[in-house]
């Protein structure tokens, strides 16, 4: 059966993958007011990030069903069958819940794997399924082999301005007043876990010591060889820079990507955040 793989731009995919035969994807969106950016496609990286700087109070939504639809139908004229989704996951977002609407619409098989985040690890597994796909390998045991993938992996967030959490209702005004007198530093995760809903992970009194906590974690759960780490910011280089040279000596046989954070995520937790992934390779 001719399968389509399909992914949105919380996979990061409009700044990082060329077109490639079989894999789609849709844009998340970015609002501004009254005004809807499709992600990554009417609005860059840098353009939402200015506009976070300048103290813009943005939000994010899914993709229109309409446009899903649009997508799904397109897909179907192309001879494709059916559709493997990996969307961002539905513990942040309804795309997932969206997409299945869309299918039932659009008269097409569809198929999902929740990847309990987004960004690197979202791309990778749709990229990996899509191989996979292309060397005949059912749906079945694709989903074998992403899983496991899965449920090594992690996604942790280190915000750096509590009042952007509060002005986005996502801390209480007098906790982020206290979090920024005493320099608190919340560490966010989301993974297989806590079904892809961002939790606690814990906090200290520096981004600094963030990061060296976030680190120790990986070494303790056993990342190194065979694993992706994903190290990612919002419009913060010197702290950017400083992390990739403890990764680089913490984790020296593991492969080491980097880059600016995705929209959809950096909205909500504001410029100088810092954020890392890691995800066991897929063994194909």
């Amino acid at each position: 059966m001719k399968t389509a793989v399909v992914v949105d731009s919380g996979s990061n995919y409009y700044n990082e993958v060329d077109r490639k035969e079989g894999l789609f994807a849709i844009p998340l969106q970015i609002i501004d007011g009254d005004h809807a950016y499709l992600e990554s496609v009417e609005i860059s990286i840098d353009e939402v990030n200015q506009k976070l700087a300048s103290g813009k109070l943005l939000q994010t939504s899914l993709p229109s069903l309409g446009k899903i639809e649009e997508l799904f139908t397109e897909i179907k004229e192309m001879g494709y069958e059916q559709i493997l989704a990996v969307p961002i996951t539905s513990g942040i977002s309804g795309t997932i819940n969206a997409m299945v609407t869309a299918a039932q619409f659009a008269d097409i098989k569809f198929e999902y794997i929740d990847c309990f985040t987004a960004a690197r690890i979202e791309l990778d597994l749709a990229l990996t399924a899509r191989d996979l796909l292309d060397e005949g390998k059912s749906i079945e045991a694709i989903r074998e082999i992403l899983d496991d993938s899965i449920k090594n992996s992690d996604t942790y967030i280190i915000p750096d301005d509590l009042k952007h959490l509060s002005r986005g209702g996502r801390l209480s005004p007098l906790a982020a007043t206290l979090g920024g007198f005493l320099k608190i530093k919340p560490i966010l995760h989301l993974n297989h876990t806590t079904n892809g809903v961002i939790d606690p992970f814990g906090k200290v009194r520096t981004m600094s010591k963030a990061i060296d906590t976030v680190i120790a974690h990986m070494q303790d759960v056993g990342v190194g060889a065979g694993y992706t780490i994903t190290i990612v910011d919002v419009d913060a280089p010197e702290a950017l820079e400083t992390t990739i040279e403890k990764l680089k000596t913490a984790f020296p046989e593991a492969k080491l990507h980097t880059g600016p954070l995705i929209s959809t995520v950096s909205v909500h937790v504001g410029i100088g955040s810092i954020a890392f992934q890691y995800m066991k390779n897929p063994i194909i």
